[in-house]
This record gives C-alpha cells, structure tokens and sequence, in this order.
C-alpha cells in the first residue's frame, strides 16, 4: 500500500513538474517570440522600403525578395494571434499547455527569416577607388603618413587641410582616400568625396553625397527635406569619413544633413582659407610645405621626360624648376608642355620669359600665374589658346560635356565647320587631348573634362589682356557684381542661381550667352532684339516654358540648347536658317513647330527623352538636308503610324536622308526596319531599340555600342532580321522567343551580346559543325535569366574561330547552368580577361578546367556571388596565372581556393565574406599567410534595423 502512495505521488510529482516546466518553458519562448517577431517586422519596413526604391529607380527587385515579405508577412498573421493569446494568458484565461508546442514552432519560423540573407542589390562600397598621379618625393610620403596618424585619432573630428592654390591639396587626399580603399577598406563604413567649388551651393553637395550613398532624390524636394533624408541614411552608419574638397567658405553642414556633432562622423577638409578653418571649427589645421628641392626636379623630370638631361638643357631646366619655388601644380604643367623637346634656343627663351614675365602677374600668386601662363604661350595656335580661354566660360571644377563643347568652338566660328560632323568632333577632340596634355584642362568622367580653379583664374587674367580681341566675360556665383561691357563678345551667367535675366548693353556684338543651370522663368518680349549677332544660345535646365516673339530676330543662331527645360511649345523656327546645333532633350514639347523641315543647315538634332512628343508633321525630318546626327532615344513618338489626314512623319522618311550618319532611335515595331538595309550599312554609328513599351526598359548596358540594337519582345522566326543583324555590333535580346543556331551564325560582325529573360536557350552554342566559325569578333557576352541554359558551349567543338576574342562574360541567375566556362568553352576564350558569376543556383564550378591543362593566359578579374551549392571555381592551380583580383560574396560551400603560391605573382586583391574567408581550407600556414596580406573583407551588412542595402 506504501509502495502504491510513493509511485502515485512521484507520478503526480512527473505530472505537475512537466507543466510547471512547460509552463515555464512557454513563457520563456513566447518572450523570445516576441523580440524575434520585433526584429523581423523592423527588417520587413527596411526591406520595403528598398524595394519602393529600388522599383522609383526603375529596377526590378529579385524574386527572392518578394517570397519573403510575402512568408514575413504571413509569419506576422500568424504570430499575432499567438500573442494575443499569450496576453490573456496574463489574466488566467484560457490554457498554455495546448499552445506551447505551436509557439516554438512559429518561433523557429520567424528565426529563420530573420538569418536569412535577403539582399536587394549590391551593397554600397565603403571606399572608392579615385584617378590620381602618385606622390612624388619624401615630404609628400611624409604628409600623407601624418595626416593618416591625424585621421586615425579618435579625439579628432574635423581636419583641414590648408594650403594656396596649386600645391597639392586635392592629390594628397585623393591618395590618401586609395590608401584607404586599399590599406584600410573596414576603417569606416563609408568614405565620402565631395567636390565643393568657389560658389557655394549646398544642393549640389546634398546631390553628390545622395548619389554616393545611393539615395533617390525626388523632383520636388526641399534643401531641407533632402537634409533630413541625408541624415537618416547617414545615421545608419557606424563610421562616416566625409572628404569636401575645395571649400572657400563656411559650409552649415546640418543644412545638409551631415551629423557632424555624431562620434561616429569625422570631417576631413580642404581649403585655401584659413579663415574657413576657423569658421567651421576644425580640431586640426594641416598646411603642407612646398616641394623641397631635389623632389622638385624629380616630379619635373618625370613630367618633361629625359630630354631634360641633354646638354644645353639641364642647366636651364635647373633654373626654371628653382624659380618655380616647389609648387607642384606648376612644375607638372611646365614639365608637361617642354615634354620631348629637344631645341636648347627653346628652352633658354623659355627660362627669360619666365623670368622677365609679364607685370600682368605681379603681385597675384605670382610664383603659380607666371608658371603657368608660360604652358598657355606655349599652345601652338591662336586656336588652341581661344578653346582654352573659353572653358572658362563654365565654372570652376564645372563637369564640361566634351561634344556639346565641341559643339560650341564650331558655333562660335572658333573652329571651320568645313567637315563632317564626326569628321569635326575627331579632329577637336584632338585639341581637347592636347589641353589635356598641357595640363591645361583635366579628364574627369568618360566624355567629360574640368578646368581646375588655377588655371580658370590663369584665364581670367588673360582674357582681361585680351579682352578687345577675344572679348570673353564671365560671371559664376551669387550675386551678380560684373556685367559684361560694349566689347564682351562671349558672356556665361552659368550656375548664378539669377531668376531675373541681366539687362544687355544696346547695340551689343554677343555671339555667345550661356545662361544654363539658373532658376530662370520667364525671358522678356524684347530681350533678343539687341541680340542679333548671336550664334551661341544656351538655355539648358532653366524653367522657361516658352520663347519670346524676339527669338525670331535670330538669324545668325548656330546653336540652340534647350535641354532639361520646362518648355512646352515651340515658336516658327523658320528664319533660324543658319541654325547647325539644336538640343531639346528632356523637353515636354509635344509637336515640332511648323516650318521646322526648312532648317536646310541643321547637322546634330537631339529630341531624346521627350515623353510627350507626339507630332511630327510630314517632312519635318526629311527636309533637314544636312542632318549628320538624330537622337530620338526614349522618346516616345511613334514612328510607326498609319498615314492619315494627321500626316505624321514616318520611319521611311530617314531612309532618304542622304547625309544621316548617327541615328539613336525608338520603335515599336521591327517591321519598319526590313526596308533599312541601305540605312544601316551607311551609318557609321546606330542605337536602335525596338520595344512594345513606350520608353526603354532596364537592362544592361553594352560598352562597345557603335552600332546596337536592343530588341524586347520580337518574335525572331516572324521576322527577316539577317541584314539588320549582320550590320549590329552590339545586339540585346530581352525577352525574345525563337533563338535558333541559324541566328546566331549570322553575328560574324557582333562585338557585344546581351541575352536575358528567355526560357527556350539551352545553348548558346551546339556542337554542329558550323559551330566553329561563330562570334569570331565578339568581345563582351551577358546571359541573364536564362531559365533553361544548360551550357554555354555544347559538346567539344574543333578548334577554329568561335569565341577566339571574347574577353568578359558575366552570367546572372541561369538555374539550370552547372559549370560556367566547360572545358569545351576553355579550349576558345584564350583571351577572356573577366569572369563574373551571380545567382546560379545549381552552378558546381566556374572553370572546368580538364586533364589537358588549358589555361586562360590573360584572366585578371574572377567575381563570384550568391551560389551556395559552388563547391570548386576551378580543379588547376595553374589556369589563371595572370589573375589580379578575386570577389566571392554570400557563399556557404566553398571551402578551398584554387590558389598556389607560385602561380600568383600578378595577385592584387582577395574579396569576400569575412566568416566565408575564415572557413577556407589550406594546404599548409605559409600559404595562409601569404594571402592573407591579399584578402580585403567585404563590407557585409547584417543588423536591419541598424544599417540599410540601397541600389
């Protein structure tokens, strides 16, 4: 009977301790269920909010984004009740006992979405690469290591570097800011570069550091409002170096957004001023010292060239670099304008006028002005000098687009407009290279230069000597304080933030007005009347929304620039008769004027991106008998409409034109093209996209475009393509159906290949024997979403022509491709330079590299992304002897790096995930060691509700 009490009670004891411990138990889980369920709704807002942005920038987010807000969300509904539950638990209603076990469920659920790795797009680098010359000499090196010791303090906030002109400001920290991407790439999250300018303009900042961190800025938006977006991204960020070049004045970084009382903000700052050092407050003041004297004639030596060494020339030389006083601005553009020349007569008169210089620079920063006024002597045209002086019609720093400067010089009458417009634009992009060479003017992005402020001032001076000859007149910055006189003959109000446009002196000889970038909204009635000499006219991103009747006074007009302008209709232009240029890009006219086909000397015509153009009457573009050069990209007129009583120009229209060499073109069909041929053999450049939509979709970009067409959504067999593929170089194909080895052998011409979005692929290349012979020429191959593609090379093919010269490939989500570059594929593209894998789920291996040993002689950058079941990106050590940069991101089966010692003397830079990085495998700890010096973490961002992926 006591045996019987005892085993009741321990069964009562088991009873009530398993629901005491589940009881426990549940509400140990159902708070770690509700901070999991906080976590992932604040991921959840961050994710959505990436995607609104990421579609506001017209791209589509991956599929994999939207499967899991859509589980986030269910996962929500689900939780809810749950909690609710949970509450009035709370108040002894209801039983935990049944709800524990659905709890943990849910819980593991939510667990799991909150580790998984969704990402939007390619997260932001932390540090960018900037162009700049190396340091040359001691006391440069010396510079760049203090200031990095300077930076690195934590106490230190804000830095100036403060020095005059043409010392070396912007290169120190353009080094330094490599020496980080290199070095140093986790110092901070972000390195900011900002190019300020003499006049300040807080928007122009806000634009730069929203473009840098990828913020999408909205028409509308307020200095203030943008300020606020700015600071909200910025405060995501753990470390925040910004970099603001060129300051002249104070700059009130809370109107634009910068959080520089946060710790985690440091400011680093360059500047002439001391006064703007004192202003803004900096912690530490850095002036570099000119050049001492031995590192002066090396950087001269270097920029002039051996010829320097000759006998007769040292000497003079010598002086020359000695009289420069250490200013390495200076020394670098003497250098470069005595570069390789020999005449010892010439560099002896070259050091008298540099010695006896003009009294135009005494007194003004002459050690830098009579320097340099030598280099623009040396220019050998009165030509060159006068391009020259009129870049300094635009800003300081101000980003000059090289074609539309070019546009201005034959306008202008500077340069004879005796040839062709390619013809011309070859021949004044060799003056453009020149200026360059001289150091007169710098290369900044692809298709554009800058004048540095030195040199602008240098041009200013000079024009003032000149003024009665050249009679240029300048005027950036607010307010207005000069106008231009009776002999200003070239006059720029560019970026003067004026609303109101200055009153002209009567009687005026102006061939040039640049007007552009002004919040300008009205231009008076007979504000052109005394206007009439004008050739150049420049009202580009104004808000004008009309032209006065005074516009028709001018009939001397070469160049007309509207773009970016809020006009809507158009006067006559038909006594603009003259007229070579016309850019109305990015307007709302919805009809050309009438009277527009009688622009008989009419070359270059830009109507891109005009959404609302919907009329173009009949002869309006054949009777332009001159035209060269037609831009109609996203446009959306539609050239294919059925003649009626509205009598709308045709596609057949340009096929007349005798003197079209440049067309840029949207159409909504293919058809219009079948009667072409003619066009397209004789264009010497074309970018046609034909596309059921009105303006162009995303999608890559080809860089080699001289002749390309984009086709979305053409049924390939329906059509007779083979003229028009056999003149492309450059052929997208998005969306298309009816992809057949019979197309592709066709392309003998093609350079580029964009193959995205088709189910039917599954190889681009089949093992028939004509396959030998195909894409001899091409060069750069993408395959995107490629739902079947199973190879890219079929079977073994002979050796022959077949991919010989292809030198990037870069493949994005093709699910059923296993390997990327087969052994059949290896045995072609000796000459592939760039790999690039992303998204390919079932992909094993990069390069199958076989029992043969191929190699890829010549492959330098290797970038792989997102493919968890990757177990090897090649068997052989030795197939990429050249390599230079390896990127492998979001990775959890690659183990072991085809890498040796031996093979990697070209080996730059390992990139990746620092937790992917630390579980690879080595052969033995010296190897580890050895390119553990070459391995750079990749900035991976896993806190959502502390930092933000933007696209």
């Amino acid at each position: 009977m006591d045996g019987l009490v005892v085993e009741g009670a321990k069964t009562i004891f088991k009873f009530v301790y398993s629901k005491i411990k589940t009881l426990s138990k549940y509400e140990e889980k159902i708070n770690e269920l509700r901070e999991e369920i906080a976590n992932l709704r604040n991921k959840k807002m961050v994710i959505e909010e990436d995607v609104t942005l990421a579609k506001m920038e017209g791209k589509v987010p991956k599929p994999q984004v939207s499967e899991w807000l859509m589980k986030a969300s269910r996962a929500e509904d689900d939780v809810r009740p749950l909690l609710k539950m949970a509450d009035e638990y709370a108040d002894g209603r209801g039983s935990k006992i049944m709800q524990c076990w659905t709890v943990e469920k849910k819980l593991e659920l939510v667990k799991e979405l909150n580790s998984s790795h969704c990402e939007i797009s390619s997260p932001i680098k932390s540090v960018m690469e900037m162009a700049v010359p190396p340091l040359v000499g001691q006391r440069a090196a010396s510079d760049m290591k203090q200031l990095l010791e300077i930076l690195n303090r934590d106490e230190i906030r804000t830095i100036a570097v403060w020095v005059k002109g043409g010392i070396g400001k912007t290169t120190l920290v353009k080094n330094l800011s490599n020496e980080l991407c290199f070095s140093s790439p986790n110092s901070y999250d972000i390195v900011i570069w900002v190019q300020v300018s003499r006049s300040l303009d807080l928007s122009a900042i806000q634009s730069q550091i929203a473009k840098r961190i990828h913020l999408k800025l909205e028409a509308g938006d307020t200095t203030h409002r943008i300020a606020c977006r700015i600071l909200e991204r910025l405060k995501l960020r753990r470390k925040i170096l910004l970099i603001l070049d060129d300051v002249w004045e104070k700059i009130d970084l809370d109107a634009v957004g910068i959080p520089s009382r946060d710790p985690c903000c440091k400011i680093l700052l360059t500047t002439r001023s001391r006064d703007v050092c004192r202003q803004m407050a900096v912690d530490v003041f850095f002036q570099l010292k000119l050049m001492i004297e031995e590192d002066a004639w090396n950087l001269f030596v270097h920029s002039a060239g051996p010829v320097v060494n000759l006998d007769g020339i040292k000497s003079p030389a010598r002086k020359i670099v000695a009289g420069i006083n250490g200013l390495p601005l200076a020394i670098k553009t003497l250098g470069n304008s005595l570069r390789e020349r020999p005449h010892i007569e010439l560099w002896q008169n070259m050091y008298l006028r540099y010695r006896y210089s003009s009294p135009l620079f005494k007194n003004i920063e002459k050690e830098i002005f009579g320097t340099l006024a030598t280099s623009y002597h040396s220019l050998p045209s009165k030509i060159l000098k006068q391009c020259f002086l009129f870049c300094f019609l635009y800003p300081a720093s101000f980003l000059i687009d090289v074609r539309e400067l070019i546009q201005c010089w034959v306008s202008d009458g500077i340069i004879i407009e005796n040839k062709t417009v390619e013809e011309t634009f070859d021949y004044d992009i060799a003056l453009v290279e020149r200026l360059k060479d001289s150091c007169l003017l710098d290369q900044d992005s692809e298709g554009t230069v800058k004048m540095h402020d030195i040199f602008r001032d240098l041009a200013i001076l000079l024009s003032k000597s000149q003024e009665l000859v050249y009679g240029f007149h300048t005027q950036s910055g607010f307010p207005l304080y000069q106008m231009p006189n009776e002999s200003s003959r070239r006059v720029s109000f560019v970026c003067c933030r004026i609303k109101k446009l200055p009153v002209l002196p009567v009687g005026s000889q102006l061939s040039v007005l640049l007007l552009q970038d002004n919040p300008i909204q009205k231009i008076p009635n007979e504000f052109f009347h005394n206007l009439k000499s004008l050739r150049v006219l420049d009202f580009s991103k104004t808000r004008i929304t009309s032209l006065p009747p005074s516009f028709l006074c001018l009939s001397e007009l070469r160049a007309l620039f509207l773009r970016d302008c809020l006009i809507e209709t158009l006067p006559s232009f038909k006594s603009l008769g003259k007229l070579l240029v016309l850019d109305l890009s990015r307007t709302r006219i919805k009809a050309l004027p009438n009277g527009f086909g009688k622009l008989h000397c009419l070359r270059e015509l830009n109507l891109s991106c005009t959404p609302f153009l919907n009329k173009i009457v009949t002869g309006s573009i054949s009777g332009l008998s001159s035209l060269e050069t037609l831009d109609m990209s996203r446009s959306s007129y539609n050239w294919n409409p059925k003649t009626g009583a509205n009598q709308k120009a045709t596609f057949d229209e340009l096929l007349s034109m005798e003197h079209l060499s440049a067309l840029q073109i949207r159409l909504d069909s293919v058809k219009c093209l079948k009667s072409a041929s003619f066009l397209l053999k004789k264009l010497t450049r074309f970018d046609i996209h034909v596309s059921p939509w009105s303006h162009d979709s995303n999608h890559h970009v080809a860089k080699h475009n001289d002749k390309r067409l984009v086709l979305m959504g053409v049924d390939l067999p329906q059509e007779d393509l083979q003229d028009l593929l056999h003149n492309t170089s450059s052929l997208d194909l998005l969306t298309c159906v009816g992809m057949t080895q019979r197309h592709w052998l066709s392309l003998s011409s093609l350079i580029s290949l964009t193959i995205s979005n088709s189910n039917e692929v599954t190889h681009l290349i089949s093992k028939e024997r004509s396959s030998r012979e195909m894409f001899p020429n091409l060069q750069h191959l993408v395959l995107d979403h490629l739902q079947s593609l199973e190879a890219i090379v079929e079977g073994i093919i002979p050796r022959g022509k077949c991919l010989i010269n292809l030198t990037t490939i870069k493949v994005l989500e093709c699910p059923m491709l296993k390997v990327a570059v087969s052994y059949a594929m290896l045995r072609h593209v000796k000459k592939l330079e760039d790999i690039r894998v992303s998204s390919c789920e079932n992909l094993s291996c990069v390069i199958e590299s076989g029992k043969h040993e191929e190699i890829l002689p010549n492959l330098r950058v290797l970038e792989i992304s997102n493919m968890v079941n990757l177990r090897s990106i090649c068997d052989d050590t030795s197939v990429f002897p050249v390599l230079q940069q390896i990127k492998v991101l979001h990775f959890s089966g690659l183990k072991k790096l085809p890498l040796s010692i031996s093979n990697s003397c070209s080996l730059k830079k390992i990139e990746g995930d620092i937790k992917w990085w630390n579980s690879l495998r080595w052969d033995n700890d010296e190897s580890k060691n050895f390119f553990q010096q070459h391995f750079q973490a990749y900035p991976r961002e896993k806190n959502y509700s502390r930092k933000r992926k933007y696209k």
